[in-house]
């Protein structure tokens, strides 16, 4: 389990929390609904305005990407749903992003790139951050639950406890099975991937 701005949790920071009370304020000075906030607002430390524009972004966890899209408001979305071990089931969306690194049906690994930091429609822009959301539930990726308070604690998580509580940044994943092409297609069981020294990956077989 990472954080969403690369290398570590130092270069990430929170400048509006989950269901942060300033919020609202916030959204009603710029003419909108005083709705609460279902995620997190980050930025790269140290920076300013859009100075991390294009900061890369990566997945927090392994999973499947199950939608990547362009929307109004949102900007360009990275939608991912995870099932891992001691966690379970849930879903992290990356919001805002200038761009999409990740396609739909994409498996990604922890600190694979889904994209970079963006200011989200250009039509209405922000100054540039990462909105991210840990939910428990699987919402349709544009999902926004205005001002129910009592559904965004039944429906999402607070990302900056749960990655506090369970980042682990080593990058060894396991496989009771895998499919390698050496040169033909093979699969194979017992798959280590270590992905520890990104300069080398190197994978272990179990022999059948």
């Amino acid at each position: 389990m990472l954080w969403p701005l690369p290398p570590d949790p130092k270069v990430n920071r929170v400048d509006a929390g989950f269901l942060d009370p300033r919020y609202p304020e916030w959204r009603r000075a710029q003419g909108l609904r005083p709705d609460q906030h279902p995620g997190v607002d980050i930025n790269l430390q140290g920076t300013s305005g859009d100075a991390d524009l294009g900061y890369p972004v990566v997945a927090v966890a392994e999973g499947r990407v199950v939608h990547s899209a362009f929307h109004r408001v949102w900007g360009n979305v990275v939608l991912m749903e995870h099932d891992l071990p001691g966690l379970g089931r849930f879903w992290t969306q990356y919001a805002h992003l200038a761009h999409r690194a990740a396609r739909e049906g994409d498996y990604l690994f922890a600190g694979e790139p889904v994209g970079s930091i963006g200011k989200g429609d250009p039509a209405r822009p922000y100054l540039a951050h990462l909105h991210f959301e840990i939910r428990r539930a699987p919402l349709e990726a544009d999902f926004w639950p205005g001002g129910d308070v009592n559904l965004i604690r039944e429906r999402y998580l607070d990302p900056q406890a749960f990655l506090g509580a369970h980042y682990e940044p080593r990058r060894r994943y396991f496989r009771a099975r895998g499919v390698l092409w050496i040169p033909e297609r093979r699969e194979l069981s017992g798959v280590v991937v270590n992905l520890e020294d990104p300069a080398l990956v190197q994978m272990a077989l179990r022999r059948p």
